[in-house]
């Protein structure tokens, strides 16, 4: 009897000590996993204060290639609009030259012409009529050739150029026609040929003046397309700016383009359609003179009443 007890306590000693150990391991395990926990902590604090760095690296580098975007926007705009400029005077300095060259070829041949009908002009002052109007056909082909290989001017103004270096064809031909025939001293007073050289001479007239006006409304109606162009682009702009947002609040308040100025070809056609005051006429600047030293006396009461009286029977 008395070994029961003993057993007892061995077996109740015994599981202690295995509820002990059993404890201690868990206690171990706990530890390593509050120091797993731990490490995994720091970890994700500092993946965390890296991702915070890279997030403002980032929105600063968003903020500059913001930046970066309008200030290439706007010198992209301005590109555009010194393009525009320059090709609007590009254009209306070879039309100047264009027409220039024509007028010159007009004065040319009617000079020859009339030192060629008139019998009392010494030949050498027709040779040099002849070579100046010689060289004033080759500026104008050479300025015609340049102006519609760099302009490329509509089709309704080349047609009107090939018109005009059509009649000038003929009209030259006939030239040279005239001027042997004056040479050689066979020219009658009332010859076909000067009628016909009369007749083309006004022909020619008549197409430079065409050729004038046709480019005149080109250059308007190119003027007129480059405000339209103008202020489309504006207007788009500044809707991109309202629709667009930026990355901050400095860039949202950052204009992208400055505000448009009217540049010196809409001035200029605004000052064109400006329509000048008429000046008044001789007779009318007389009456307006003779009424201010004469302006009209007031009628005398008693005279008017007199006037006013009703005749007797």
């Amino acid at each position: 009897m008395t070994w029961i007890p003993a057993v007892l306590a061995l077996v109740a000693a015994g599981v202690s000590g295995w509820l002990l150990w059993s404890a201690r391991k868990t206690a171990e395990e706990t530890t390593r996993r509050s120091e797993t926990v731990r490490r995994l902590t720091a970890a994700v604090e500092a993946n965390t204060e890296k991702t915070g760095r890279a997030a403002t690296t980032a929105t600063e580098q968003a903020e500059r290639a913001w930046e970066q975007v309008k200030l290439s926007r706007s010198q992209l705009d301005e590109a555009r609009e010194e393009r525009h400029a320059s090709t609007q005077a590009e254009q209306w300095e070879w039309a100047y030259a264009l027409t220039t060259a024509a007028r010159e070829l007009v004065n040319s041949c009617h000079e020859l012409i009339r030192m060629s009908l008139d019998s009392q002009v010494a030949p050498h002052y027709r040779t040099a009529a002849d070579r100046h109007y010689r060289q004033a056909g080759q500026r104008w082909q050479d300025t015609m050739i340049k102006a519609i290989s760099r302009t490329q001017p509509p089709l309704e103004m080349q047609q009107q150029v090939a018109t005009f270096a059509e009649v000038h064809q003929r009209l030259h031909g006939q030239l040279g026609v005239l001027l042997r025939a004056v040479e050689t001293n066979t020219l009658a007073e009332g010859d076909t040929l000067t009628k016909q050289i009369h007749g083309m001479r006004h022909e020619l007239n008549n197409a430079h003046r065409n050729l004038q006006r046709i480019v005149s409304s080109n250059l308007s109606s190119t003027s007129t397309q480059d405000q339209g162009s103008q202020t489309s682009s504006t207007q788009q702009t500044q809707l991109n700016q309202a629709v667009t947002p930026g990355p901050s609040h400095a860039a949202q308040q950052t204009q992208l383009t400055p505000p448009a100025t009217p540049s010196a070809s809409q001035a200029s056609a605004a000052q064109t359609q400006l329509t000048p005051a008429v000046p008044p006429s001789s007779s009318q600047t007389g009456r307006n003179q003779q009424v201010q030293a004469n302006p009209p006396q007031p009628v005398d009461p008693s005279t008017q009443q007199l006037a006013n009286r009703p005749a007797r029977a």
